[in-house]
This record gives structure tokens, C-alpha cells and sequence, in this order.
């Protein structure tokens, strides 16, 4: 299937979780993100159940320090 994740064209096999996703692009440190599927933040609790689908847009951002 194919997924766009912040704005790049990725393939992912069927029944790729969030947390898949954010393994296989080596986002191993979880702490201050948000992910957001479709327009929608999808809980960190519900990460390694939600799934994604063919065509999904997924955000993923970082928070930041600075002012």
C-alpha cells in the first residue's frame, strides 16, 4: 500500500500500524511527537493498534524548544 508521511510517497505492507510506521522511517524516540492520520492526532496509546490504509496522510511532528 502506499502512505504519504510528511508529504513523501512511502510503501508500507498491509496491516502497518503507527507504530510500524514510525519504526520503519527510525523514529525510535517517542517523546514529543504527535502523529496525525487524515487530519486527525491519533492518541499515543492507540499507536500501536491504529492502523493505517492506502492513501492515509500521515504528519508526524516534533516539538521544539526556542521562542
Amino acid at each position: 500500500m502506499n502512505i504519504c508521511i510528511n508529504g513523501q510517497a512511502t510503501d508500507m505492507p498491509q496491516n502497518t500500524s503507527i507504530a510500524d510506521v514510525l519504526q520503519h522511517i527510525g523514529q525510535t524516540q517517542t517523546g514529543g511527537i504527535a502523529v496525525a492520520v487524515n487530519d486527525m492526532v491519533v492518541p499515543r496509546g492507540k499507536w500501536s493498534t491504529a492502523q493505517v490504509a492506502d492513501g492515509d496522510k500521515i504528519l508526524i511532528i516534533k516539538a521544539s524548544q526556542g521562542g
